[in-house]
């Protein structure tokens, strides 16, 4: 009598197992489809980049990019995106992607201004116009990370710690030329989940310095 009450109970402990082995390998391979939909993943194009501008970095990798000079109008973090859109609606520049925001080297980074781009450097001119300033920009080497979802100061933070550790294994390489930098590639139009951006660090290789700078001691020395 005894044994056949036990009977149901080991059923129960053994069904209460099996489904805690089952939850754990759903919510495996459930992670496994979301890393793999992050490897697959590809930003929604909204508008066309500036002539001549490299294609985004894959969700979650690091990779070093090189820039062509370009042009921008920027305005304080203040004033912000409907300021450069009327400017470059008042100036019939056409929007372009990625916009460009410039952080603050701080614990929990922190937006300083915002730059829209134009399609190519010679449209336009230069210089103070009311609340933005538009400026050509040199050529750079950045080093950069792609991440989906929300630009939060977290996300953020998290992209550049990425960057860090990466700057940290080649410090022998590379050395940081410039502040940090997102290059967001969406609008909000675009659902929160689906939104692309990069995080960047423009950097300078260490070798290329070392070895100009031998050169023009050994040519001084030719003299």
């Amino acid at each position: 009598m005894r044994t056949q009450s036990l009977y149901p109970l080991s059923i129960a402990l053994v069904s209460i197992a099996l489904l805690a082995i089952y939850a754990t390998f759903a919510l495996r391979a459930q992670a496994e489809d979301n890393r793999g939909d992050e490897k697959q993943f590809r930003p929604i194009v909204e508008a066309d980049m500036p002539e001549g501008f490299p294609q985004y970095t894959p969700v979650e990798e690091v990779q070093i990019k090189d820039y062509p000079a370009y042009r921008k109008a920027r305005a304080d973090a203040g004033h912000g995106f409907w300021t450069l859109f009327t400017h470059i609606k008042k100036s019939d520049i056409a929007m372009t992607a990625p916009v460009e925001m410039t952080y603050s080297e701080r614990k929990r980074p922190r937006e300083s201004n915002m730059a829209f781009l134009y399609g190519s450097s010679d449209m336009g001119k230069t210089g103070r116009q009311g609340n933005v300033e538009v400026l050509d920009v040199s050529p750079m080497t950045v080093v950069s990370t792609g991440v989906r979802g929300p630009r939060t100061a977290r996300a953020v933070a998290e992209a550049r710690d990425r960057l860090n550790d990466w700057l940290a294994e080649n410090e022998d390489r590379y050395a940081v030329d410039g502040k940090m930098r997102v290059m967001a590639y969406n609008s909000p139009f675009v659902p929160r989940s689906k939104n692309y951006f990069e995080v960047e660090i423009p950097i300078r290789s260490i070798e290329s310095a070392d070895s100009a700078e031998g050169t023009e001691q050994l040519g001084a020395t030719d003299e």
